[in-house]
């Protein structure tokens, strides 16, 4: 009888796998966003973790929902010579700290809504993560190596205030 139940429920869809590269990461009001998207090289979906308050009742503890935590976004971007990705990313990271002023920039300015949008490998949209309050706290703009043949690769850590299931979700 179990088996006959998973032969039906495997019958009736085509279990196409989502692939890890049929995604794009989407950053709003940003000048040069385009260029972010089309350097994409990789980057992690937004991943949670909701603290956790435990309570004494007697001789045991009752556990109960805290504050939630959301992991920064550790992106990888190629760095084309007829594109200037580093100078997008260097502008938007000088909104958050200017070295040369020492001066710490206004959230309102440097703080950007994004969005992780995912395909079917024949580029039907999927789903969709909402990212709000993303900013560069790192970044690493590569290593110069004179004998190597790769491309420039630049890092770039961002800092989020929460993500959460969007379009092509049903959760809420």
């Amino acid at each position: 009888m179990a088996i006959q139940l998973m032969a039906d429920h495997v019958g009736k869809a085509n279990w196409e796998p989502q692939r890890v590269n049929n995604a794009l990461l989407h950053v709003a009001d940003l000048d040069g966003d385009d260029d972010l998207v089309l350097s994409l090289l990789s980057f992690p979906l937004p991943k949670r973790t909701v603290g956790t308050i435990e309570i004494g009742y007697v001789n045991e503890k009752r556990k109960f929902a805290g504050l939630p935590t959301f992991d920064d976004l550790s992106v990888v971007y190629k760095d084309y010579v007829d594109r200037n990705l580093l100078n997008i990313l260097w502008k938007w990271a000088m909104l958050v700290y200017n070295p040369k002023t020492g001066a710490i920039g206004l959230a309102t300015q440097y703080k950007k809504n994004g969005w992780v949008e995912m395909f079917a490998p024949n580029g039907q949209f999927i789903r969709r993560y909402d990212i709000i309050g993303l900013w560069p706290s790192a970044m690493d703009p590569g290593d110069i190596d004179l004998m190597g043949e790769d491309s420039l690769n630049v890092t770039v850590t961002f800092t989020i205030d929460k993500a959460y299931p969007g379009d092509g979700f049903d959760v809420f």
